[in-house]
């Protein structure tokens, strides 16, 4: 089952802030969906952090479905954000494990359309150096048949939606291959620059940045 390799992947690499994360944490609560696993913070009401898999057999077939929902599986209590609460922001629904990774069935695709596994980004960013990024990691997989482990997230807040949902001030990513990581900050601003590669920095900055202590290599 994809969910059980994933899972014991990510546990096995270790998983950023893992000894926090769990079903009783209401800042840093473990959810293990079927393609990939999320710390959420259910006070904020969004993702410390996404983790996910990626190798060639991920992407598929399977058309974008474009219905974003709301995700119903978090405890009583804790802050859940619907699609509504982007309307008319000027901001994006940026993915963080991203729709086209999971394209080889219906489920696995509907399940990146959930607004936990969403941050607010620029046009300019979301469709840009972070969607190069993707792709990058996509041909990896695909052309190259490496397998790939990847984290993303988004740190600070540079501002509020009328909603009350938080507009990270930075959007991260963190991807293991076979023969490098790549530590890549993005500002969440309307970034010219495309080339992702731009926004690489050192593991450690990451990590002060983040709070997270990430893994050193792919097992």
């Amino acid at each position: 089952m994809l969910l059980n390799f994933i899972f014991s992947l990510l546990l096995s690499v270790g998983v950023p802030n893992i000894s926090g994360a769990s079903s009783a944490s209401t800042t840093n609560y473990l959810s293990v969906k079927k393609g990939y696993v999320m710390s959420y913070n259910g006070v904020e009401g969004r993702a410390n952090w996404v983790g996910w898999t990626l190798k060639a057999s991920d992407v598929g077939p399977v058309d974008r479905t474009n219905r974003f929902i709301q995700d119903e599986s978090f405890p009583g209590g804790f802050k859940i954000v619907d699609e509504k609460d982007y309307k008319h922001s000027g901001y994006d629904r940026g993915h963080l494990c991203n729709s086209q990774d999971r394209t080889s069935t219906q489920y696995l695709n509907e399940e990146t359309f959930l607004m936990s596994n969403m941050v607010p980004q620029t046009h300019e960013l979301n469709a840009g150096p972070f969607k190069m990024l993707e792709e990058y990691c996509r041909k990896l997989a695909i052309k190259k048949g490496q397998h790939l482990l990847i984290y993303s997230g988004g740190i600070g807040a540079k501002d509020r939606l009328f909603s009350g949902v938080i507009v990270p001030a930075y959007c991260w990513k963190v991807v293991y291959t076979p023969d490098k990581i790549w530590c890549i900050l993005f500002p969440n601003e309307r970034v010219l620059n495309k080339n992702w590669q731009t926004y690489a920095v050192p593991l450690e900055t990451l990590e002060k940045m983040t709070g997270f202590r990430f893994p050193r290599k792919l097992s």
